[in-house]
C-alpha cells in the first residue's frame, strides 16, 4: 500500500510543473486599449469551416458564431472593443466578441469571413491589416 502511495505522490510531483507551465500559457492577460492606438496585427479570418456546420457554437463572450457577423478575435483585448480594420484601401469597423488565434500560428487577429470579405482578404487568406482602436461598444 505505501508503494502505491509512492508513486501516486511521484507522478503528482512530476506533473505539477507541467500543469503550471500550461496554465499559465493560457491564461488571458486584458489589455486596455486607448481609443486612437493604432498597430499592425498578421490577421486571418475564420468561418467557413468545421464550425460552419455547428449552429449552436459559441464565441468567448457566449454569442453564437455568426461568420457573417462583423466581428473579430484578439488574445487581450477586451471583450466589446471596435476596430477598425483597413487593408489594400479597404476599411471595414468590427468588434473584438471572441478570443484567439492560438499563439504558435504567428497571427494577432482573426476575423470573421464576412470582415475579411468586405476587406478582400478571402483569397490570400492572411496578411498584415493596420488596425486602429475606435473605443467599447
Amino acid at each position: 500500500m505505501k508503494h502505491i502511495y509512492g508513486v501516486v505522490t511521484i507522478l503528482g510531483l512530476m506533473t505539477a510543473p507541467a500543469l503550471a507551465h500550461h496554465a499559465s500559457r493560457h491564461s488571458w492577460r486584458h489589455v486596455e486599449a486607448s481609443q486612437g492606438q493604432e498597430f499592425t496585427a498578421n490577421a486571418s479570418f475564420y468561418g467557413g469551416g468545421p464550425r460552419r456546420y455547428e449552429p449552436n457554437a459559441r464565441t468567448a463572450n457566449g454569442e453564437i458564431f455568426d461568420m457573417w457577423d462583423l466581428t473579430a478575435a484578439h488574445r487581450t483585448l477586451p471583450m466589446g472593443t471596435r476596430l477598425r480594420l483597413t487593408y489594400a484601401g479597404r476599411s471595414v469597423v468590427v468588434r473584438i466578441n471572441d478570443r484567439g488565434p492560438a499563439a504558435w500560428t504567428g497571427r494577432s487577429l482573426d476575423m470573421s469571413r464576412g470582415a475579411a470579405t468586405q476587406l478582400g482578404l478571402i483569397e490570400r487568406g492572411a496578411g498584415p491589416v493596420r488596425v486602429e482602436v475606435l473605443g467599447k461598444s
